[in-house]
């Protein structure tokens, strides 16, 4: 196998270590008055000049497809709904509960791009779900069970149905992708917000509130954006989606040294289990590059 024909793979892991850390720009966002929605919506704004930019360096060559389009929306979507989940509830939860998208991803394969279901698949789904069980330290119960991981679950399912959208569309450009992806999250963030009434985000009126979401939009989301979505152009989206997972070692070391979650005994065999159950899906692809 080659460098060129590995580099998808290697692209995607970067960047799920990357948006491990997707908690820290969104709590420094809602600690200056972008609260719920509204943090999702300034890192998108922030990322707007940046993706412009790009797209205006070059003109694209190939134009984007309606399907590829929707794609990028359900794309914007997930990003929208998982920063909310990341405000409403653990990081911890937020994170694990998105990455369910592995099992949405193979469900989506299965039932429209003629994926045939082996052995391994199951083994990587049971192993994923007992990471998960793991880490909750098995009190899983809707008792305990926040309106931010009903989200957090319904983002990864957006991930799935936009990988896999982007993946079977013909050939588009990257960066207006990009853009669409962005501009839907806005949006949708918008238009979440307004409907469950969360108001005007209360901002001090100077820099403090400007400065956080511009960088973060320009000098954070938008790279990794662009190296996600040109991934998802080049890989399945299930072993996408399993790539991704690798976001889980950097979102709960960081989370646990910053924020003091917890992160033991549990925690450790958990993310050890979600990691392998990554590796039984990715070892075909990574030998099929070659």
């Amino acid at each position: 196998m080659t460098t060129s024909n590995k580099l998808p793979i290697y692209v995607a892991l970067i960047s799920a270590l990357l948006w491990g850390v997707w908690w820290y720009p969104i709590r420094v966002l809602d600690s200056v008055g972008f609260d719920g929605l509204w943090a999702g919506v300034a890192m998108n704004a922030g990322a707007l000049p940046g993706l412009l930019l790009v797209l205006l360096w070059r003109r694209p060559t190939a134009q984007i497809s309606r399907k590829a389009a929707l794609g990028a929306c359900f794309a914007g979507a997930a990003m929208m709904l998982y920063s909310a989940a990341l405000v409403d509830t653990s990081v911890l939860r937020a994170v694990l509960l998105f990455y369910l998208a592995p099992a949405w991803s193979i469900a989506l394969e299965w039932m429209f791009l003629g994926r045939r279901l082996r052995w391994i698949n199951a083994v990587a789904l049971v192993l994923a779900v007992a990471g998960v069980v793991l880490i909750f330290r098995g009190n899983i119960t809707f008792d305990d069970w926040r309106v931010g991981d009903s989200v957090a679950v319904l983002s990864g399912m957006c991930w799935a149905v936009g990988a896999a959208l982007i993946f079977t569309a013909p050939a588009s450009s990257l960066r207006q992708l990009s853009l669409i992806a962005c501009l839907s999250g806005i949006v949708i963030g918008v238009g979440a917000a307004v409907i469950f009434g969360s108001g005007l985000p209360q901002l001090d009126l100077d820099f403090r509130a400007i400065v956080p979401a511009l960088s973060s939009g320009c000098l954070y989301l938008a790279p990794i954006l662009l190296a996600t979505l040109w991934s998802a152009r080049r890989l399945k989206p299930a072993t996408l989606s399993f790539l991704l997972t690798a976001e889980i070692i950097s979102g709960v070391a960081t989370a646990a040294i910053f924020l003091s979650e917890p992160f033991g005994l549990p925690e450790i065999a958990g993310t050890v289990l979600i990691i392998a159950a990554a590796l039984t899906e990715v070892a075909p692809a990574y030998s099929d590059q070659s």
